[in-house]
C-alpha cells in the first residue's frame, strides 16, 4: 500500500549505514531549537574536551563542504565525517544550520585577524604595488586553505538588510569592514582625496577583489597564479591615479628642471 512505500525511507534514514549504532545516536531527532540564543551554540563547552568535540564538528563540516557542497553538509554527513554519533552533535547545535553558522563565525573571527596583520599603521612608506600585495596575498592564502570558505559564505542575490541567515549577516559585516578599512587606508595614503570618491574607490576595490578571488577560488590550479597577478594588475591600475597625487608628481618635475643660469655680465 502507499502508507507502507511511504514509510521505507524513513526507515533507511536510520540504518547502521547512514548513521551510527542505536545506543550511541539518542536522540535521533533534534531537540527543538532555542529561537532565543545569541549565537550558535546549543551549549557553549566549558571544558576543553567539549571544545575540542565541537572543533572536530566544524572541521568535518568544513571538510564535507568543500568535497560535496554545501547541501551535502547534512548533520547526519557532518557526524559520519567527525566519526562520532549525531547525537553528539545536537548536544552543542540545534540543528545542521548551526553548525554552519559557528563554521561562519570561526572563519569570520580568521579573517578579521588577517585584516589586522594585512593593514599597515603607516601606508606611506610603502610602495603601492608592495602595498596591494601585503593585503591581497595573505587573503588569496586563506582561500587556498579554507576551499570551504566560499561556500558557506557564497554571494546570495537578495536585499542587502537581508537577516535571515548568520552567514549572510557576518558576510556583510564582513565587507562592510574591510571596506571601512580600506577608506581610512586610502584616507592617510592621498589626504586630499574627497571622502565621497575615497569611499567609492574603496568600495569598487572591495568589489574587485571579492569576485575575483571568488572566481579564484572556483578555479583549476593552473589558474590560480594567473588570476592573482591579474588582480594585483588591475587594482595598481585603478589605485595609481587615486593614491598618487598628482601635486606629489608635479613638485618632483619641478626639481627636475633645469634651474636658469645666470648671464654673465
Amino acid at each position: 500500500m502507499p502508507a507502507k512505500r511511504a514509510s521505507r525511507p524513513a526507515a533507511r534514514e536510520t540504518s547502521p549505514a547512514a548513521s551510527p549504532p542505536a545506543s550511541a545516536q539518542t536522540p535521533v531527532s533534534p531537540p527543538p531549537a532555542d529561537a532565543e540564543s545569541p549565537d550558535a551554540y546549543r551549549r557553549r563547552p566549558r571544558q576543553s574536551r567539549g571544545q575540542a568535540r565541537v572543533e572536530l564538528l566544524l572541521d568535518a563540516a568544513a571538510t564535507v563542504i568543500a568535497e560535496q557542497g554545501l547541501h551535502a553538509a547534512t548533520a547526519e554527513a557532518i557526524a559520519l565525517k567527525a566519526r562520532t554519533a549525531k547525537g553528539s552533535l545536537y548536544q552543542f547545535f540545534p540543528n545542521r544550520d548551526a553548525v554552519l553558522a559557528a563554521l561562519a563565525l570561526r572563519y569570520a573571527d580568521e579573517m578579521r585577524a588577517i585584516h589586522e596583520r594585512a593593514f599597515p599603521i603607516d601606508p606611506h612608506g610603502l610602495p603601492l604595488d608592495r602595498l596591494i600585495d601585503r593585503i591581497v596575498k595573505p587573503l588569496a592564502e586563506f582561500h587556498d586553505t579554507h576551499p570551504a570558505f566560499r561556500r558557506v559564505f557564497a554571494t546570495v542575490e537578495g536585499p542587502g538588510d537581508d537577516t535571515r541567515s548568520a552567514p549572510t549577516r557576518l558576510r556583510a559585516q564582513l565587507f562592510d569592514s574591510f571596506v571601512d578599512r580600506l577608506d581610512v587606508l586610502f584616507s592617510a595614503r592621498n589626504p586630499k582625496l574627497a571622502t565621497r570618491d575615497r569611499r567609492r574607490v574603496a568600495l569598487v576595490a572591495a568589489t574587485l577583489g571579492q569576485s575575483l578571488l571568488a572566481r579564484r577560488g572556483r578555479a583549476v590550479a593552473a589558474e590560480k597564479k594567473p588570476l592573482l597577478d591579474d588582480l594585483r594588475r588591475i587594482l595598481l591600475a585603478y589605485l595609481q591615479p587615486v593614491l598618487e597625487p598628482p601635486v606629489v608628481k608635479a613638485k618632483a618635475d619641478r626639481k627636475a628642471e633645469p634651474k636658469p643660469t645666470a648671464k654673465k655680465r
